[in-house]
């Protein structure tokens, strides 16, 4: 999943953006969007789901046949783009968060790290529609980000899975102290070559 971040003072056209930006990229996949809803409560006081909540329930889910509501107490940014993630979608558009370590798009003067593109706006201006093909191309060459989910997702999606028998998948966890040293990153390394040769070997053992 590639993701990218609208952010930018109250009335920079932020929202308008991510309309447009959805439109354009639902060409190339499916798309999913967060708002940071800073203080804001959507969990009305008084409401039955208010009351499940009340009542101790670590997730409440209001649903109808149309629409379907998710009330959780792991309200983090990671959460909820493992969530988008775990769902399939090919890209996220996140409105906000700027203290994030996201790659932004940023609206006006608003500092934040990790721009990779500024749009000039200034509060209540007229929004002109930006070169939306250029910012797609820049969403496209940002990092993927998945889950275990997300990776069985797209093999399930794939050509050629009619082809396989299973799907295989190792969960590790990164020792986060090793002595002591602190692990800060991991590198990994592909070794092709060697990987088809022990392939050939188990074609030829059969």
């Amino acid at each position: 999943m590639k993701i990218i971040s609208i952010v930018g003072y109250k009335k920079t056209g932020k929202t308008t953006l991510v309309e447009w930006l959805v439109k354009a990229l639902k060409k190339h996949g499916t798309v999913g969007t967060i708002k940071h809803m800073h203080h804001y409560s959507m969990h009305t006081p008084n409401t039955d789901t208010w009351k499940h909540s009340r009542a101790g329930a670590d997730i409440v889910m209001g649903a109808t046949s149309h629409d379907r509501v998710k009330f959780s107490n792991d309200n983090s940014l990671d959460s909820a783009l493992s969530e988008l993630a775990d769902d399939g979608m090919d890209f996220a558009i996140v409105e906000g968060w700027k203290e994030s370590t996201l790659p932004k798009i940023a609206l006006g003067d608003v500092e934040v790290p990790n721009i990779i593109l500024r749009l000039d706006r200034k509060e209540n201006a007229k929004i002109d529609i930006p070169d939306i093909d250029i910012i797609v191309v820049l969403v496209q060459k940002q990092p993927e980000f998945h889950t275990i989910q997300s990776l069985v997702k797209k093999i399930r999606r794939s050509g050629n899975i009619d082809k396989a028998g299973a799907i295989g998948t190792f969960t590790g966890i990164v020792r986060a102290v090793s002595e002591n040293a602190r692990t800060e990153f991991l590198e990994f390394e592909s070794y092709s070559e060697v990987a088809q040769q022990k392939m050939d070997e188990k074609k030829l053992e059969r």
